[in-house]
């Protein structure tokens, strides 16, 4: 099974243990010197769209954000990064005594981070008919389901009286949830009851209720529905992302 299955199984656990391991892993950078590890490596990022306002290509913000990240299998934390969502890349700042530049780490050596208190999960291709790896937001996690989100911006070019710049609007959230060692993409209602056979009454209740939240925020109506499902779901004994 590949790292980011096992790593989502293993966040209830290191939430708890991520006071105790930062203060070890920042002890350790600063005795070996953090440019002495493996985390500056990638490739030094040059920005190619010029952006005027507050869209972005970036989750959240343009500016560096507080965060974290394991990078090829190493955790680092206390630092500075950007998601780019377009590309689907994170950057990294480098500290002001080594050249403050913007560092693009190598995607495939991520395999979770943390960005202004949400984590992110690194999933591999895991489905059979569609291509669903990339960065995903850990959005709901309870013992038996987690709902895993990934986030898109669209491209659109202006123009000023003097010169081009570029505008990035939301594009559309895919969710896939991960249930009986098994992913499975959410793209619809219909996809929710195949899952869920017999929890179809429940699911058409909840859509009934929760119309109007649905229709002003779908996000936030799918992390309550997936709270409810949860919530009816038999508990497992154990993890079930093992």
């Amino acid at each position: 099974m590949h790292l980011g299955m096992l790593l989502l199984g293993c966040m209830a656990m290191k939430g708890q243990q991520a006071s105790h391991n930062d203060l070890f892993y920042n002890w350790f950078d600063k005795q070996v010197g953090i440019e002495n590890t493996g985390l500056y490596e990638g490739i030094v990022y040059k920005e190619q769209y010029r952006t005027i306002n507050e869209n972005t290509q970036f989750y959240r913000s343009p500016d560096f954000l507080p965060g974290s990240v394991v990078y090829k299998g190493q955790p680092y934390a206390n630092l500075l990064l950007k998601f780019n969502v377009y590309a689907d890349e994170l950057l990294l700042k480098v500290e002001s005594h080594l050249g403050g530049n913007t560092l693009q780490l190598f995607s495939d050596k991520v395999s979770e981070f943390t960005i202004d208190g949400v984590p992110f999960v690194h999933i591999f291709n895991v489905g059979a008919d569609q291509d669903l790896s990339g960065f995903y937001e850990v959005s709901y996690q309870d013992p038996a389901i987690t709902l895993l989100t990934r986030y898109s911006k669209k491209l659109f070019s202006r123009k000023d009286r003097r010169s081009v710049y570029y505008e990035f609007l939301e594009g559309k959230m895919d969710y896939i949830l991960h249930y009986r060692e098994h992913y499975y993409s959410m793209d619809s209602k219909r996809d929710i009851i195949a899952l869920f056979p017999g929890l179809k009454g429940e699911i058409n209740d909840f859509y009934n209720r929760a119309r109007a939240q649905r229709r002003t925020n779908p996000h936030a109506f799918t992390i309550a529905l997936m709270r409810r499902i949860g919530s009816l779901l038999p508990q497992p004994n154990s993890d079930p992302i093992r």
